[in-house]
């Protein structure tokens, strides 16, 4: 059974189980779903990656967009701008996700792309950047103060 189950799959199950903390809080940008399952996302990964590894990458630059995204509703919230702390699953922005990815990636093999996956794992993937928008945003009264 494992066999069959694909690495961007597996992948989305270990990312979604990593960060239990944000998973039931109301609003608080949770998803129902695992990350990076919609159709969308999908069609934008393939579009980005073009091996496993690529495909790591391009979902930690997605996260790193969606913590910016986040911090910028969050700033809004705090300014009195009514703002939506809901899921961003469809709402970001692949064009400018794909600008975030650093030149001079594309078609290189999982073993070349290995030292920089290394390199954002040691900045702690996704999990260390999110708890910190999403304490940023509690201290601002956006979210839940479970963040703090």
């Amino acid at each position: 059974m494992i066999k069959q189950l694909s690495i961007p799959l597996i992948a989305a199950i270990v990312l979604s189980a990593s960060h239990p903390a944000l998973a039931d809080h109301g609003d608080n940008f949770h998803c129902e779903r695992m990350p990076f399952l919609s159709d969308r996302a999908q069609e934008a990964t393939n579009k980005l990656a073009h091996n496993n590894g690529m495909r790591k990458i391009v979902q930690f630059y997605a996260w790193d967009w969606e913590n910016e995204e986040m911090r910028r509703i969050c700033d809004a919230g705090a300014a009195g701008k009514p703002v939506q702390t809901s899921c961003l699953e469809g709402k970001r922005d692949w064009d400018a996700i794909a600008a975030k990815i650093p030149d001079g990636l594309a078609g290189k093999s999982n073993k070349q792309l290995r030292p920089f996956m290394l390199e954002l794992a040691e900045r702690g993937y996704h999990t260390t950047d999110r708890k910190k928008v999403m304490s940023y945003c509690a201290n601002l009264g956006v979210v839940d103060s479970a963040f703090k």
